[in-house]
């Protein structure tokens, strides 16, 4: 094929495939490229019409590559890396020190709602521009680690050994999403016993050992046993499934800005609550020593931003 061909996949759809082939989940896929699900889910249409293959399969619980699709997220990525190279080397080229700092952010946490970060995200001040993209934690970690990020902020992660430098940067702590006619929607504050008997929308456990096993810890010690039904994959399906009764969910304080109407957020009582909460860390690899990056991570460190922000 030739590269003028007019049945050359663009930029955009690569990026929109390669998104969906690491979360394997289209509402953090779009988040992670700033975008809604519908658009997209064209994108994907567009390529897999355009290259005549298949290359995702989804329904309305899981998402997955064909044989295709796996092969073709290694060549995509590859591409998508050769070209962020180049642009990268010959921005920096012709502004010096300059240079851009690729920062990684958890996708399960709103940072819109924690101020201090926001302020740095966002600021044009800042030294250095700083490029964002999303994605669970593990997998920022493993971003981190083969050096296609510079930094990442990460919630509930095991050590991570000599590799990397970790520092705390805030709590997020966990509230209820309930339907608005659950009798626990009238409290100020919940505890477990004014959800026992409501089913529990739950995450399977390798999506985040380390969170999960945390939470796992704090229902025994409480001695609380939900029943619970697979979570959803798209976040708007799931809150669809919280107003019509189908069950609650469990979500960081910060995502309280994501209102549906039939659904309600609670805190937990003091007590659970300082239990159940995303510790939010800072990282990067030990042997980082370009300046920029150094800088930008002393400048997340000094916000010293107050537990349950």
């Amino acid at each position: 094929m030739s590269i003028f061909s007019q049945r050359m996949p663009t930029i955009k759809q690569l990026q929109c495939f390669v998104a969906v082939a690491q979360e394997l989940n289209f509402r953090r896929a779009a988040e992670r490229l700033n975008m809604s699900q519908p658009p997209l889910s064209r994108q994907i249409k567009r390529l897999e019409s355009l290259l005549r293959i298949k290359l995702i399969e989804r329904d309305t619980h899981t998402v997955s590559l064909t044989s295709a699709g796996e092969a073709f997220e290694h060549e995509a990525h590859a591409i998508l890396s050769r070209i962020d190279t180049a642009t990268s080397a010959l921005r920096q080229k012709e502004c010096g020190n300059e240079a851009d700092v690729r920062l990684g952010l958890t996708s399960v946490i709103d940072f819109s709602q924690i101020p201090g970060i926001q302020a740095i995200l966002t600021s044009d001040k800042r030294p250095v521009q700083i490029r964002t993209e999303y994605a669970y934690s593990k997998q920022l970690i493993k971003r981190l680690r083969s050096g296609e990020i510079d930094l990442a902020i990460v919630g509930n992660i095991p050590g991570q050994g000599e590799a990397f430098e970790v520092r705390p940067l805030a709590s997020d702590p966990l509230m209820v999403a309930l339907p608005e006619s659950h009798n626990a929607s009238q409290h100020e504050q919940v505890s477990f016993k004014d959800l026992a008997g409501t089913t529990l929308f739950w995450f399977p456990r390798n999506e985040n050992p380390d969170f999960y096993d945390k939470c796992e810890q704090t229902f025994v010690d409480f001695g609380y046993e939900p029943p619970r039904k697979p979570e959803p994959t798209e976040h708007m399906t799931l809150l669809s499934k919280i107003a019509a009764g189908e069950g609650m969910a469990f979500f960081p304080a910060s995502m309280r800005a994501a209102s549906r109407l039939g659904v309600v957020y609670r805190p937990f009582v003091p007590e659970i609550e300082a239990r159940l909460n995303v510790e939010l860390k800072l990282m990067w690899r030990s042997s980082e020593t370009r300046s920029e990056v150094l800088r930008t991570a002393d400048r997340f460190i000094a916000l010293g931003i107050p537990a349950g922000t």
